[in-house]
């Protein structure tokens, strides 16, 4: 009898993951972050890197599902969460896998915790980082204001949003010729809206 129950789990495993498993399961074990650092090429125009990634997590002894996860979204790494750790973390980086292969299953098979607000902003990121909005610095500084809402209870991150703005914007002069036409636009646009009223 116990031999048939080790052949039941083991058939378990092979099985391909149910959709509405994953999603519990990265309700219980999985994280949605974005990281804001400084570049390590301090050339690039902004100085500062966002860095998007969808985790989930396990002992070592669990490893089985994180590598059915890997199977399921058809992408992703596996590697302890520290040296000398027995945690094992399926991350997934990169805003075409993260666009293409997760964003989709999370969007048609949704979270049920607090983690479908995380869900939201994650994604909003990935889809405004996809349209290239973090590639200036006021796009920039809006993603990075959205990420530093996230995971509120979470780990510490190691720079203030204060600090990640200042660094942004450091020796960036904002066009304010730009933001007075677009005044000019909104103002016209409100008084013929009230003349035509």
């Amino acid at each position: 009898m116990s031999s048939e129950n080790a052949t039941g789990a083991d058939n378990q495993q092979e099985r391909p993951l149910n959709p509405w498993y994953v999603t519990g399961f990265v309700d219980a074990e999985g994280c949605f972050s974005v990281s804001v650092r400084p570049h390590p090429n301090l050339e690039r125009p902004t100085r500062w890197l966002m860095a998007p990634v969808f985790q989930a997590y396990q002992h070592k002894d669990g490893i089985g599902i994180l590598e059915a996860l890997q199977g399921f979204f058809g992408c992703g790494t596996l590697v302890p969460k520290g040296p000398n750790s027995n945690v094992i973390t399926f991350s997934v980086h990169g805003l075409v896998n993260l666009s293409t292969r997760v964003i989709p299953h999370f969007q048609e098979y949704p979270l049920r915790t607090y983690k479908a607000s995380e869900f939201s902003k994650f994604r909003e990121i990935v889809l405004r980082m996809k349209n290239g909005e973090h590639r200036n610095h006021g796009g920039l500084v809006k993603l990075a204001r959205i990420a530093f809402t996230m995971n509120p209870h979470g780990k510490n991150r190691k720079y203030t949003l204060q600090q990640v703005e200042s660094g942004i914007l450091r020796g960036h002069t904002p066009d304010t010729q730009l933001d007075m036409r677009e005044e000019m636009v909104r103002s016209a646009w409100r008084h013929a809206a009230n003349t035509n009223a």
